[in-house]
C-alpha cells in the first residue's frame, strides 16, 4: 500500500466523517483498485448523499469499470445537486462523445471548460468535438468506450 493511500485511510478510520474519502477513493482508482474505490466512495454518500463531488468520484469508478450506464446516473445526479460541477459535465460530455451525439457531447464539454478552464484535456476536447462537428463523416478515428472513458481529474 502507497503511503498517500496509508496516510489517507489512517485520515478517514480517525475521522470517518471527514471528506478524505473522496482523496481516499481518487487514489484508489488511479492506481486500478477499482472495487475498493467503489467501496470508499459509496460509503462516503452514505455520510453525504447530497455532495456532488462524492456522485462523481462514484461516475469515475464506474466509468473505468465499463459500467457507463451507471456513471451516467451518476453525474447526472451531480448536475442535479451542482448544475455547473465541471467533473460531471466532461464525464456526461466524453459518454455522449462515446455514444456519438457530439453536440450533447459538445455542450457538457464546453460547460466542463467553462467551470474550471484549466482542467487537464477538456480544451482539447472541446477542439476535437467542434473538429469532428466540422466534418461531413462526423468523428474521424473516434476511440471506443475503453479508451474514451473519463478520467476526470478531481475537482
Amino acid at each position: 500500500m502507497s503511503d498517500d493511500i496509508r496516510g489517507l485511510t489512517k485520515r478517514l478510520a480517525e475521522e470517518p466523517s471527514s471528506l478524505a474519502f473522496l482523496e481516499l477513493g481518487e487514489a484508489l482508482r488511479r492506481r486500478g483498485q477499482l472495487e475498493a474505490a467503489e467501496k470508499i466512495a459509496l460509503a462516503g454518500l452514505t455520510r453525504y448523499p447530497d455532495l456532488a463531488d462524492a456522485h462523481d468520484l462514484l461516475a469515475r469508478v464506474l466509468g473505468d469499470r465499463g459500467d457507463l450506464e451507471r456513471a451516467f446516473d451518476e453525474w447526472d445526479i451531480a448536475l442535479r445537486l451542482d448544475a455547473g460541477h465541471a467533473g460531471a459535465h466532461k464525464g456526461i460530455g466524453f459518454l455522449y462523445y462515446v455514444a456519438g451525439d457530439l453536440p450533447k457531447a459538445l455542450e457538457h464539454l464546453e460547460s466542463a471548460h467553462a467551470a474550471d478552464p484549466g482542467a487537464d484535456g477538456v480544451a482539447a476536447a472541446v477542439a476535437r468535438v467542434r473538429e469532428a462537428l466540422a466534418t461531413p463523416d462526423g468523428a474521424p478515428g473516434r476511440p471506443d468506450a475503453r479508451q474514451a472513458a473519463p478520467r476526470a481529474e478531481p475537482p
